[in-house]
């Protein structure tokens, strides 16, 4: 559970705001960076994790078989295959 003045990242976004206030056990009141004052519930928070334990994951994460993030093709970008023509005898 957070306590007012701890720093959380809201799981959507990832964008962190601080704890204002504590309204229940469920649901709490955080300030954003860009001043934006809302209520959140606690399951759309995470306290964030260290700079060094991200960045240990991130180095980690080929050696322990995680599956890569690959971007989605785009629609319209389909390799189609090369067709070589043979060059006519003259």
């Amino acid at each position: 559970m957070a306590d007012r003045g701890d720093i959380v990242v809201e799981r959507l976004t990832g964008k962190r705001a601080i704890v204002i206030h504590v309204v229940g056990p469920e649901e709490v009141t955080c300030r954003f960076g860009d001043g934006r004052l809302e209520d959140r519930f606690t399951f759309e928070l995470e306290t964030p994790q260290p700079f060094l334990g991200s960045l240990l994951a991130a180095a980690l994460a080929p050696f322990l078989g995680y599956p890569r993030v690959n971007p989605a093709p785009a629609v319209g970008s389909r390799v189609r295959p090369l067709i070589l023509r043979q060059p006519t005898a003259q």
